[in-house]
């Protein structure tokens, strides 16, 4: 057995020092420790002196492992008595090699064995650590990967959207060339009448018609985000029976036609109106009714009380405050008793909507006040007039209110609020 009371060599010191390095190594590989450098374990077992320490421990033990096979020199006895004492230390030896032969076997063998183990934990680490690093590495050229196949649907998205600016320019062109051909071969041998060149001049108002639709594509948000959006006001239809044969829903500047597809989609009906011909003509390859018509002239054209709601989202910021006006009256006498007019717009109390977001699209006049929406709608006619806030900012944008949290819950209210308002009216 182990000669524990040897002065020279302590196994169950050495062991537990042992054990506790080993104790370490499990705890770092289990948990999520930082990988180290080089080729040494990660964690505080990459200690170089640590191991330096453990490799130290282990060489005093090898030198002692033969402790009890070889006699001492002695040397603190005088010199008269020193060959006495050497003498019998020999025979001592002699007689106890029962004992100290295999106690010099054993403790070779548990050296050599915490060896074996200790060097495979360190090649154990270093392969750990060789895994972190390609780990580490894949990790980021996946990341490169992803930014690299974003960067090219962005680009795949734009071309799609270059790609239906030109073909909507492509056909309105080839529409207004035969248009002309048209006049031209009616009006043989004569010149163009005055009602013709007013045609050819009304013709201009629609130049634009395709690159508003590239620019809608591009800044407004997919079809789905829309409908998810608009979503929110079926419930004022429903309270109102609107959508039906006999109260039939008018969409004002239908523009692409989300609304009115989702509409259709919960068994509505509804129609839109809309001056953009490249719009209208989407919206009529979809299934969707759209007059290419002005508003104001549409309005004027229907009998007093014949539709259950008028909405128009995103279009009153477009108008100057008389044909605004107008269009709420106009709004009111066509509508049904108990019918609802839904006017949604940019909302100017968010800072960032008012100052920056707002003037994006270069076809805005300019922002408009909630309150003063509210009072034009009661002016006009419409009575429990209210006001709806959407689509306020998420929270990953607003600003963090720990240091000072009076202070960034005011700016959050000024900056990260509704970005969007409605104002509803109903006909008495």
């Amino acid at each position: 057995m182990i000669e524990t009371k040897n002065p020279r060599i302590d196994v169950e010191q050495l062991l537990t020092l042992v054990q506790d390095e080993i104790d370490h190594l499990k705890s770092d590989n289990s948990g999520d420790a930082p990988v180290g450098g080089g080729f040494e374990p990660a964690g505080e077992t990459n200690n170089p002196y640590a191991w330096s320490q453990l490799s130290a421990s282990l060489d005093i033990a090898q030198q002692n492992a033969d402790a009890g096979s070889r006699v001492s020199t002695y040397l603190n006895y005088r010199k008269s008595i020193r060959w006495f004492v050497r003498g019998v230390g020999k025979l001592v030896l002699y007689f106890g090699r029962v004992i100290t032969v295999p106690q010099r076997d054993f403790n070779n063998a548990i050296l050599h064995a915490l060896r074996i183990t200790i060097n495979g934990i360190r090649d154990m680490n270093r392969r750990s650590d060789e895994f972190d690093r390609r780990f580490e590495h894949a990790a980021d050229e996946r990341q490169k990967l992803n930014q690299r196949i974003d960067d090219l649907q962005q680009r795949d998205q734009e071309k799609d959207h270059l790609i239906g600016y030109l073909k909507s320019t492509l056909m309105m062109q080839e529409r207004r060339v035969a248009l002309f051909l048209e006049e031209a071969r009616r009006c043989l041998p004569e010149t163009f009448s005055q009602e013709q060149l007013q045609g050819f001049v009304a013709e201009k108002g629609h130049l634009l018609d395709s690159l508003y639709v590239t620019f809608e594509d591009k800044f407004r948000g997919t079809r789905e985000e829309i409908k998810e959006r608009l979503a929110v006001y079926l419930p004022y239809l429903e309270k109102t029976k609107s959508g039906t044969d006999q109260r039939p829903v008018l969409d004002i500047g239908s523009g692409r036609g989300e609304w009115l597809e989702l509409l259709r989609d919960n068994g509505l009906v509804a129609k839109g109106v809309d001056i953009n011909e490249t719009l209208a003509g989407q919206c009529r390859e979809r299934g969707l009714t759209v007059e290419i018509k002005d508003a104001f002239t549409y309005l004027q054209s229907l009998p007093d009380g014949s539709l259950g709601a008028v909405t128009g989202f995103h279009i009153i910021e477009h108008l100057p405050m008389e044909t605004l006006l107008e269009l709420y009256a106009e709004a009111c006498r066509v509508l049904a008793s108990g019918g609802v007019a839904i006017f949604e717009t940019p909302n100017p109390q968010n800072l960032l909507v008012g100052a920056c977001n707002f003037y994006a699209d270069p076809t805005h006049k300019r922002p408009l006040y909630p309150e003063t929406q509210q009072f034009f709608l009661e002016y006009r006619g419409f009575s429990k007039v209210e006001l709806k806030y959407l689509h306020p900012h998420d929270a990953g944008a607003r600003l963090p209110e720990g240091e000072a949290p009076e202070l960034a819950a005011r700016l959050n209210d000024l900056l990260s609020c509704a970005r969007d308002y409605a104002v509803i009216g109903y006909k008495p």
